[in-house]
């Protein structure tokens, strides 16, 4: 199938999702899928889904298509692609379905429980703007029949599925967490949309900021209350309130010092991943010595979110949860391991 007539398809499927949200038509099935699980809220859905179709602009197909037309010169064979997906944040394996469609491979999805609505609606729009598309769309409950696999799931997981699909290609995705770089000078504008790459989906994503790196004598008061105002709201959720209580209850009991902050809780902690409702933070003397440790733990990190000049790669603040058609999970191009150059 062509690769310039689909990535055209996925471009007006974005205009399509923008338009679609505008007038009500995902109404239902946003609620029916927060209804099945509901660490996917309403605005949670629709956040994701805005996304999505900002992610399929124009601009960014242009640069897509100028970047990987060059794999297309010679025909590949049309291969069946599996992707066992998360059910951390609403339609986690767009990217994938996106990668593999306009590469003119089979779509093999074997989708979370917790994320199993989104993605096939967005296909029957899809479907509608290129009817031929439709015999690469396959959701299924039990992989029998592929060629290749990209699974994402734990560090646990990630050891069965080594063993289980070890005679076939596979894109094996573990856990990772994103962080912040601060250096006390940020706005406070900054810090709203700092809390934006923090709050959003619950902290449950990948590109979810876990942990902050602040200078030493950072004074806190313009983060804590900057971030309160981002996450009194999910107090209403019955899973984030009990998390926050049983996290405060748990770090006063075993005389761990922390910040309660009313919504949240701010503790001091060496690792990357915190848990719902708590973000970890660590004191550093120079950014040179937070960026030395990154590098050294790069596998373990999916985005660095800083405004300091002196970072290279960072994200802007507010920008984490929404990636662009180049940011790839685990920072594995899939357009290559769907289609290695000949």
């Amino acid at each position: 199938m062509n690769f310039h007539l689909q990535l055209q398809a996925f471009q007006e499927l974005g205009k399509e999702i923008s338009l679609q949200l505008e007038h009500g038509e995902f109404d239902a099935i946003i609620r029916k899928q927060s209804i099945e699980n509901k660490w996917f809220t309403e605005e949670n859905c629709r956040f994701a889904l805005r996304a999505l179709a900002r992610m399929l602009n124009k601009e960014s197909c242009k640069v897509f298509y100028k970047k990987y037309e060059p794999l297309f010169q010679k025909v590949h064979q049309s291969q069946k692609i599996a992707v066992i997906s998360a059910g951390n944040i609403p339609c986690a394996a767009f990217h994938d379905f996106f990668c593999i469609l306009v590469s003119g491979h089979q779509f093999i999805g074997k989708l979370s429980k917790q994320d199993a609505l989104l993605l096939p609606f967005l296909a029957k729009i899809l479907i509608k703007i290129i009817p031929e598309v439709e015999k690469n769309i396959v959701f299924v409950e039990k992989l029998l029949n592929f060629d290749k696999i990209i699974t994402t799931g734990s560090n646990n997981s990630a050891r069965y599925f080594l063993h289980y699909f070890k005679d076939k290609p596979l894109l094996l995705r573990k856990n990772r967490n994103s962080i912040a770089l601060l250096n006390g000078r940020e706005k406070e504008e900054e810090l709203q949309q700092l809390s934006i790459d923090v709050f959003q989906f619950f902290g449950l994503g990948c590109r979810s900021v876990s942990k902050i790196y602040i200078p030493k004598n950072y004074d806190f008061s313009k983060l804590i209350a900057t971030f309160q105002m981002q996450s009194q709201e999910l107090l209403k959720h019955s899973g984030y309130a009990n998390n926050y209580e049983y996290h405060r209850a748990i770090f006063a009991m075993n005389r761990v010092p922390f910040y309660d902050c009313g919504s949240f809780l701010l503790l001091p902690n060496h690792a990357f991943a915190s848990p719902i409702a708590v973000v970890f933070y660590e004191e550093y003397d120079t950014i040179h010595d937070v960026l030395k440790r990154v590098h050294l733990q790069k596998h373990e990190l999916q985005c660095l979110v800083s405004n300091d000049e002196g970072v290279e790669n960072k994200i802007p603040f507010g920008k984490a949860q929404e990636p662009s058609l180049f940011d790839y999970p685990d920072n594995e191009d899939i357009m290559f391991f769907c289609n290695p150059p000949l």
